[in-house]
């Protein structure tokens, strides 16, 4: 009897450690992989919506940050504070993510980066078929499909992207993306410690597309550096990618900070509607003649 109520005892205090151990793993993957987004978003993007949308041209010196984001729809409430967090990832970022980013473009040739990012890709198609699905479009969907098994099959794992070159063209999509289609509003503008710009909205998908991820369940077992392995090479292979035109907005923006939450802005527009251009919403160009 008392040895029954020890096992029970046991059994219950391994389930608790194990569950404690996989939290604390998702929480630290929630943070690299928002970290990814932080490093992707603010690659040059276009405006899909003219009117909602500012485009800060490079070098200009007449910035507006708060009229500018009251037009755009992106609040920023907690400017001073989001300013502050910024400026701690930036250093991260400066002194950790792009060096390390240089030694791994230094080390692997071209090829073999090239490779592994479209393995990694190919590797996040579930998460993008499931909100595909979720949001109602079959036909990318079917796209997401076929170049899932066609990378898989006939690009050796994922490693060539086969159906990019067939004309079947990748595309992502997450939950936070989902959300917007339904119409959930995304909230003020934050900039988290080691999380980089992001919305509330954006974060909850993060979440959910991390609990989604086939690979949080496969590595669950694991080690937290196996488990997180996944991701932190896919942080470190969008930010090689993303060196030059992080380079070039800092060099040519006379407000860094601003400039970066108008990328981030836009990028998650241009996410959102999927690439095209609501012509509903641009402005009317008057006809000169």
């Amino acid at each position: 009897m008392g040895a029954g109520l020890i096992d029970t005892a046991g059994i219950h205090k391994n389930a608790i450690a194990s569950t404690t151990t996989f939290v604390s793993r998702l929480l630290a993957a929630l943070c690299i992989a928002v970290l990814v987004t932080s490093v992707v978003a603010p690659q040059p993007a276009y405006a899909e919506d003219d009117r909602r949308i500012i485009i800060l041209p490079a070098g200009s010196d007449e910035v507006d940050a708060g009229d500018d984001y009251e037009e755009s729809g992106l609040r920023d409430p907690f400017e001073g504070v989001n300013r502050v967090m910024f400026a701690v990832n930036d250093a991260v970022d400066q002194v950790v993510l792009r060096p390390v980013a240089l030694v791994y473009r230094t080390v692997l040739p071209r090829p073999l980066r090239k490779g592994l990012a479209n393995f990694l890709a190919n590797a996040s198609t579930p998460v993008t078929l499931a909100n595909d699905i979720l949001q109602g479009d079959m036909k990318r969907a079917e796209t997401t499909v076929v170049r899932f098994f066609l990378n898989s099959v006939a690009g050796f794992g994922g490693l060539h992207d086969v159906a990019g070159e067939a004309g079947w063209e990748r595309h992502t999509e997450d939950f936070g993306q989902t959300l917007a289609v339904y119409g959930v509003p995304s909230g003020p503008y934050i900039v988290a410690p080691l999380l980089g710009p992001a919305t509330p909205r954006h974060l909850v998908g993060r979440a959910v597309d991390i609990l989604a991820n086939p690979w949080t369940w496969i590595l669950a077992d694991v080690s937290l550096i196996e488990s997180l392995s996944p991701t932190m090479a896919e942080t470190i292979s969008a930010r090689d990618e993303a060196i030059e035109a992080l380079d070039a907005t800092r060099e040519g923006s006379p407000d860094y900070y601003v400039t970066i939450k108008s990328l981030y802005h836009q990028n998650r527009e241009s996410e959102i509607n999927n690439g095209a251009i609501i012509e509903d919403d641009l402005p009317d160009i008057p006809d000169v003649r």
